[in-house]
């Protein structure tokens, strides 16, 4: 089985352009509504979206089956006529979602002097997910209901397929980590909005670094290590929760910054004067970045 690691686009230095089609939110928020998650009522419980399911969603056949848990090439599974995407997904319990595919069957992309994207714009809407009844919904910025996932699936794969991708997911430790709540944010710094990290970032005291993060509004962010490209897709919840995945990278070897990486690996995002503070889920601050003027 052929796989592919699809690329919506790098730039001539080598750094990826997130793309993503997310509405707009009427999410209160105390500067800008924008893709972030709310705090239900109850806690949300992420070990109910691990399965396999029927899968209802815009564009999508209705033979499509995705599959959530830990599996090999990635943690969530898309199962179409064509073949297979893949990617990850984190979620936590104040009911945040967030998910990316970007790679897959080379069936399930367009050939040789075709366009187009073979990648989900309706999962890119997702910020959220609610139970209802024994049937999992991927809700939206304004908890309006994206996609509808019914148990009982069984996804199939070709005969060059390892079964190890139709096997039943897990639910390992490290997914536990993710969903467990992250520690308080250090004394000090305030919890970031999306309207503090919506700019371009750069590592605090590396002036000649070209290193950077960028977030936008539609819930992706894009950046560089120095020399390669990277990004995914974010959401960010109460006092400065942030749930991040990323997408794919180019590979050139250099000095690489850790700078996009802090994105993924951060429990928290906060604010201290002039600086935005990435902050781990033990509540370690990972490293800070100044607003690129």
């Amino acid at each position: 089985m052929r796989m592919r690691v699809w690329r919506a686009a790098v730039a001539a230095a080598g750094v990826l352009l997130a793309t993503a089609c997310a509405p707009s939110s009427t999410v209160t928020d105390p500067v800008q509504p924008g893709p972030r998650a709310t705090t239900p009522t109850a806690a949300a419980d992420p070990a109910r979206l691990v399965g396999s399911w029927h899968l209802t969603a815009p564009g999508e056949p209705s033979s499509a089956v995705l599959t959530i848990g830990d599996k090999v090439d990635g943690g969530i599974l898309l199962f179409r006529p064509c073949g297979m995407l893949s990617g990850g997904w984190a979620a936590n319990r104040h009911g945040m979602f967030v998910a990316s595919l970007d790679g897959g069957d080379d069936a399930c992309f367009p050939r040789q002097g075709q366009t187009g994207s073979p990648l989900t714009e309706w999962l890119d809407a997702v910020v959220g997910f609610a139970a209802r009844g024994r049937i999992e919904t991927l809700v939206d910025a304004t908890g309006a209901v994206v996609a509808t996932l019914r148990p009982g699936a069984h996804p199939s794969v070709g005969p060059n397929a390892s079964p190890d991708f139709v096997a039943p997911p897990v639910i390992t430790d490290q997914m536990r980590e993710v969903w467990a709540e992250p520690a308080a944010m250090p004394a000090g710094t305030r919890p970031a909005t999306r309207a503090d990290l919506l700019h371009r970032w750069v590592r605090t005291g590396a002036p000649t670094s070209s290193a950077f993060v960028k977030f936008d509004g539609d819930g992706s962010y894009s950046g560089s290590d120095g020399c390669n490209g990277e990004g995914g897709r974010y959401v960010l919840g109460p006092q400065g929760i942030v749930l991040a995945v990323s997408g794919p990278s180019t590979l050139i070897g250099c000095e690489n910054s850790p700078l996009p990486a802090w994105v993924v690996q951060a429990g928290r995002l906060g604010l201290r004067p002039g600086r935005l503070v990435f902050v781990d889920r033990q509540g370690k601050v990972l490293g800070t970045a100044t607003r690129d003027a």
